[in-house]
């Protein structure tokens, strides 16, 4: 599915988030390396006229926030370079897994689901269109340091776009293996006498049983690899999301204290907003893999439940090495150890969005 929806993605190559091909890497490379020398221009440009400004709380707000998002783009052009091949691995061990799905387990491939396709292009109008407002209220009122960042805004929410992109991929792949040990545990409840999906004596078969338990193993394998590839920049790209939410929302407090102008109240809703929507739209995503995983492990351990259909012992020694795979293998998205993305990050988010309001609130006060 992902080496398919290439010919769509490689637009994104001119933001430096996809490899253009195999054979262009150093041209890539070279590309990114320029987009790199932009960022770190523009930061060098934006602290000399920092050099020249007053310091005080909202100047500094507004330097933190310009260069964790400089730093955000910079972290995703780098990890591009660094997993050039890697990305077309990823790509391939994607594909491998449809494939086994589809030869050995004879499960049709699906292509990508309509409410992923909505859900995705949704992310995307959102992240194109929350910059009309923000450009508007720059152009007023010389905002410099907006377009500073500009460029780097739009690196980072294009990788959100595509990490989304991946994740959907990898969940629909999750769902249709859990979807499938279902269909085996309802087999072996009825002691295989029905024809659920396909020949139910085969879904009971000890080889069908290996094949989806290194289906699932492979997927493990993958969610690894998507961790590994893209765990620092979806690291930075929360942190810069966090900062942007938090530092919205603070602008906001100073503007319907009188301390600013109404009109900023434009730019900082069309970006607290859309940070909003994707920290929740991404760890929902993860939470429903967390969740896709631990049905699974309720089918295997269900499986269990019923030894006295099960047959050969050697079906039974297989079962329990699935059930430990399961057990110590979660389909989860671990950021570099850093955190796990589900429900619980959520409210971490905010918890902590709270807790940095009141501390800005309280020195802008003195």
């Amino acid at each position: 599915m992902l080496y398919a929806l290439q010919p769509k993605l490689k637009y994104f190559a001119f933001l430096g988030l996809v490899p253009w091909s195999d054979s262009c890497q150093f041209l890539q490379m070279a590309y990114s390396i320029v987009l790199i020398l932009f960022h770190v221009g523009i930061f060098g440009y934006g602290i000399y006229i920092e050099e020249r400004e007053t310091l005080f709380l909202s100047v500094l707000v507004n330097v933190t926030v310009f260069v964790a998002k400089i730093a955000c783009a910079i972290i995703v052009l780098v990890q591009m370079i660094v997993h050039h091949n890697d990305y077309y691995r990823f790509c391939f061990e994607m594909t491998s897994i449809e494939l086994r799905l589809q030869n050995e387990l004879k499960i049709s491939g699906k292509r990508f689901r309509f409410s992923s396709f909505n859900k995705i292009v949704g992310l995307a109008l959102v992240s194109t269109l929350s910059f009309v407002p923000s450009i508007c209220v720059s152009l007023l009122l010389n905002l410099e340091y907006f377009w500073s960042s500009l460029t780097s805004m739009i690196i980072t929410r294009g990788q959100f776009v595509l990490l989304m992109l991946y994740v959907d991929l990898m969940s629909e792949i999750v769902c249709i293996v859990e979807n499938r040990l279902q269909t085996i545990l309802n087999c072996h409840m009825i002691s295989g006498n029905c024809i659920l999906d396909g020949n139910c004596k085969v879904l009971c078969s000890l080889e069908y049983l290996l094949s989806l338990k290194q289906s699932y193993m492979e997927l493990h394998s993958l969610f690894i690899y998507f961790s590994h590839l893209f765990g620092w920049s979806i690291l930075s790209i929360y942190v810069v999301m966090f900062l942007d939410s938090t530092v919205d929302i603070y602008w906001t407090q100073q503007v319907l204290a009188g301390l600013y102008d109404n009109t900023f109240l434009y730019s900082t809703c069309t970006g607290f907003f859309p940070a909003i929507v994707f920290i929740l739209t991404f760890c929902r995503c993860g939470e429903q893999c967390r969740k896709q995983n631990l049905l699974i492990g309720c089918h295997v351990r269900g499986l269990t439940c019923n030894i006295q259909t099960l047959g050969e012992p050697a079906y039974i020694d297989v079962l329990s090495e699935f059930v430990m795979q399961v057990e110590h293998n979660a389909l989860e998205i671990n950021v570099e150890g850093f955190m796990i993305i589900d429900n619980s990050l959520l409210m971490s988010i905010l918890a902590a969005m709270v807790t940095y309001l009141i501390v800005l609130m309280q020195f802008s006060s003195l």
